[in-house]
């Protein structure tokens, strides 16, 4: 039967059951044997489509694996395909598998939720598959009480890009410009850490740098500090510098003194007693020195015929030339070689090593990209999902460019 009108409209009469009618029921094409509860407004089933709707200029539906077959299909050419609003609740709600258990109190434009699936998915073959924006609040975020928060995954670009305000200087050529974290920004800073009771931000490398640094200025820093530093390995610098507070409010450069092999040094002041005198190194001192090879330098501080040294392990004696037996003070400088060193080589040959960068990949191609994506999907599917999948594989998918002619289009236009 065919019955064709501008407008249907059905209510419910004086004195019937509202809760058990609906204002419209289309069941010739339900499943065998359903039973409709006429709880609803519109009830409508189909073999393309429970309920199809077409919003201003007439178009073909555009079909493919998740719209050939739905139960609300919404299409327009100019305008929103589906849409959904809500004052206190939740505009549009999308769920996939059974038994999900949400919080009762959640509240947004879109809700998507799954047992075992994403929640929501986003994608887009030449744009960015999810974007947020928020004019005081936070763009997008991600939560997690068992897992990460967010992870952004690219085979060859970053993984995750953060701008803040405006995009910063480009990555020199002396650095890989892809990278898993990319931070930018033209005049905040780029990448920021903090932490209350662990590291701000914390690098690791099995083969190459932990953490890399580079100035494109000569006068800038590839790594500034402020605060204690701890380092545990080997400094390799060109030059260290100490800056110190001087007297006129600025600070000022002192450099390290370096040398060809690995030294503790350690200072003091005494006096000698009727020409001689004993010092006892610095326990401390003693116990990170190699004790049988160390060096003393004499230094009198008045009028003597000049001083010489007796050294033991653990102490060492000073003496007046030619048996004198002056009171004569004098400072000294003990230099010991580290305990810690157990092999050294002089003057070693250091290969600086190079930036760190890596082999770039080439870009996969479109049908690789889809075919990874799906086997992400099947690997992480249900059964009851792979069936589906199985029983919409033999439905032929109609090509919108060239709809078909004679009855099928009539009894798709009968079901929209």
């Amino acid at each position: 039967m065919t019955t064709v009108d501008d407008v249907f409209q059905a209510a419910a009469n004086e004195g019937e059951d509202v809760s058990a009618f609906s204002g419209f029921v289309n069941s010739a094409l339900g499943p065998p044997g359903s039973a409709i509860d006429y709880l609803f407004g519109v009830e409508a089933y189909g073999r393309h489509g429970g309920v199809v709707g077409c919003g201003g200029t007439f178009m073909t539906r555009l079909f493919g694996p998740y719209s050939t077959i739905a139960g609300v299909h919404g299409t327009a050419h100019d305008f929103t395909g589906v849409a959904g609003t809500s004052v206190n609740h939740v505009g549009v709600y999308g769920q996939v598998e059974d038994n999900i258990h949400l919080p009762d109190n959640f509240h947004a434009g879109v809700l998507g939720a799954a047992g075992n699936q994403p929640g929501v998915i986003g994608f887009s073959e030449g744009n960015a598959g999810v974007r947020g924006f928020s004019f005081s609040s936070v763009g997008a975020m991600g939560g997690s009480s068992g897992g990460p928060g967010v992870i952004g995954v690219s085979d060859t670009q970053n993984g995750v890009v953060g701008i803040a305000f405006l995009t910063g200087p480009a990555v020199p050529n002396t650095i890989d410009s892809v990278a898993g974290v990319m931070g930018t920004s033209g005049e905040h800073i780029g990448v920021l850490g903090t932490s209350t009771n662990e590291a701000g931000v914390a690098g690791y490398s099995e083969g190459a740098v932990g953490v890399y640094g580079e100035s494109g200025a000569a006068d800038a820093y590839a790594g500034f500090f402020r605060g204690n530093l701890l380092v545990t390995g080997r400094i390799d610098a060109g030059t260290k510098d100490a800056i110190v507070p001087f007297s006129d409010g600025s600070h000022r450069l002192m450099h390290c003194m370096e040398s060809p092999e690995h030294w503790f040094e350690d200072f003091g002041a005494a006096r000698l007693k009727r020409g001689r005198t004993v010092i006892k190194l610095d326990e401390d001192f003693a116990k990170v020195i190699k004790r049988g090879d160390y060096k003393v330098f004499l230094t009198p501080e008045g009028n003597c015929r000049g001083l010489y040294v007796r050294k033991s392990a653990a102490s060492f004696e000073v003496r007046e030339l030619m048996d004198g037996k002056s009171s004569v003070a004098f400072s000294y400088r003990i230099v010991g070689r580290r305990k810690d060193i157990r092999a050294h080589r002089r003057f070693a040959k250091f290969d600086m090593p190079a930036p760190p960068t890596r082999a770039r990949r080439p870009a996969p191609t479109r049908s690789a990209f889809i075919a990874e994506l799906e086997r992400q999907a099947r690997a992480t599917a249900t059964p009851s999902m792979r069936k589906r999948d199985r029983d919409f594989a033999d439905i032929r998918p109609v090509n919108p460019r060239r709809p078909p002619r004679g009855p099928a289009v009539r009894k798709r236009r009968d079901s929209a």
